[in-house]
C-alpha cells in the first residue's frame, strides 16, 4: 500500500503538479491500508471462520516468485516516517532488504 501511495504521489507531481508532504502520503497510506484491511476482515469473517491470526500468518511466493515485506512507523508530532523492506524468495529465504 506504501509504494501504491508513493507511486501515487509522484504521478500525481508529474501530471498534475500536486506535491504531498511525506507525512499527507503516510497518514493517505495508513488510512487506505485500514479501509482495504476492515473490508477484508469482514469479507473473510462473511466467508469463511478464520482466525486473526490465519490473515497475518506469513506464506511463501509461488515458484519463481519474489516476495517483498514492507513495514512502515510513523512517529505522531515528529513528522518523521521509517519504512522498512524484507525480500525473500519461493523458499522463504532472505534476498535483499532495506530500512530508511
Amino acid at each position: 500500500m506504501l509504494l501504491w501511495c508513493i507511486w501515487h504521489n509522484r504521478n500525481d507531481k508529474l501530471w498534475n503538479d500536486n506535491v504531498q508532504l511525506p507525512c499527507q502520503i503516510g497518514r493517505h497510506d495508513f488510512d487506505a491500508w485500514n479501509d482495504w484491511y476492515s473490508v477484508h476482515k469482514l469479507q473473510s469473517n462473511n466467508v469463511s471462520g478464520s482466525t486473526e491470526a490465519d490473515l497475518v500468518r506469513w506464506e511463501k511466493p509461488a515458484l519463481d516468485w519474489v516476495k517483498c515485506n514492507v513495514d512502515v512507523a510513523f512517529v505522531s508530532g515528529s513528522g518523521r516516517t521509517s519504512v522498512g523492506l524484507c525480500f525473500r524468495d519461493n523458499s522463504g529465504q532472505f534476498m535483499a532488504g532495506m530500512t530508511q
